[in-house]
């Protein structure tokens, strides 16, 4: 018998790039439709909300057995110091780190999407800034929107707003410690 089940930090980038590259597909589908009339984009675009739900929830998973049994994501901390979004629950806000967005992302009782856009590079901004280098233009920011209630329906309410692209990198990159986004040392 082989052990539990092995995965690769290629599954879960895999994953990542399939979620990424629907998120930033949503910016832009919309303007090849037509009004509000029926169109033949319609039969592609419902398989949108399935194809992101799919390649999140396999993302947050195996990102999340990955690190119980191989503890891949404790050099996250040091790549996005932040976090990748913020937690409020009873009153108080925090930043979220990967391992409670990906609980979050499993648990969540309700997702909705936010198109956002940014004037920061939503990756390397904090590096240009550390830099001290003013790199500001329009850049495509998706953040993912989370409601749910911790140990059940009686548990204490809490909303999530999980910012995608420090999110996916996180989860997805097994040696993302390598990487120095923050710009601090």
């Amino acid at each position: 018998m082989r052990q539990a089940h092995p995965t690769t930090d290629d599954s879960l980038i895999r994953f990542g790039h399939r979620f990424l590259s629907t998120v930033f597909a949503m910016y832009d589908f919309d303007l090849l439709r037509r009004d509000d009339d029926p169109d033949p984009l319609d039969e592609f675009l419902r398989f949108e909300e399935q194809d992101l739900t799919e390649a999140l929830l396999a993302l947050a998973a195996i990102a999340r057995v990955s690190d119980d049994e191989m503890r891949t994501l404790e050099k996250v901390k040091a790549a996005f110091p932040a976090g990748v979004g913020q937690l409020q629950e009873g009153g108080s806000s925090k930043p979220l780190s990967v391992r409670e967005a990906c609980n979050k992302v499993i648990h969540a009782t309700k997702v909705e999407y936010d198109l956002a856009w940014t004037t920061e590079n939503p990756l390397w901004g904090p590096w240009y800034r550390a830099q001290g280098r003013d790199v500001s233009g329009q850049w495509k920011a998706p953040a993912l929107k989370l409601e749910g209630t911790r140990n059940g329906k009686n548990g204490k309410q809490w909303t999530a707003r999980v910012e995608l692209v420090p999110f996916v990198i996180a989860a997805a990159m097994w040696d993302v410690g390598r990487w120095n986004f923050s710009g601090t040392k």
